[in-house]
């Protein structure tokens, strides 16, 4: 179960594409391989969830891709808050 999109998933004026949400979560998800926090997961699953809105969803295929990494994030998320006995809403116990 995903956590729920927060607000800001809409339409960024400052990421006019998908490519520039796509290299906007690069860099995120470069920056948690380094120094894993819960503020980098919830920036990218942000970024995640606004390449699921239009117009960042221009095709079917970058739907579906979206959607994948939505999932991966909300995961990452969970287990990095399990691992601090945090629990959020719609965010399941993941080993």
């Amino acid at each position: 179960m995903s956590l729920p999109a927060e607000p800001m998933s809409r339409f960024d004026p400052e990421l006019p594409d998908a490519g520039a949400v796509m290299a906007s979560l690069c860099c995120v998800a470069t920056q948690y391989a380094s120094r894993p926090s819960v503020e980098l997961a919830r920036t990218a699953l942000n970024l995640a969830h606004k390449l699921t809105t239009a117009p960042y969803a221009e095709t079917e295929q970058m739907a579906e891709v979206a959607q994948q990494l939505v999932r991966q994030w909300d995961q990452l998320l969970c287990r990095h808050m399990n691992a601090f006995g945090v629990t959020l809403s719609g965010c399941r116990s993941v080993n």
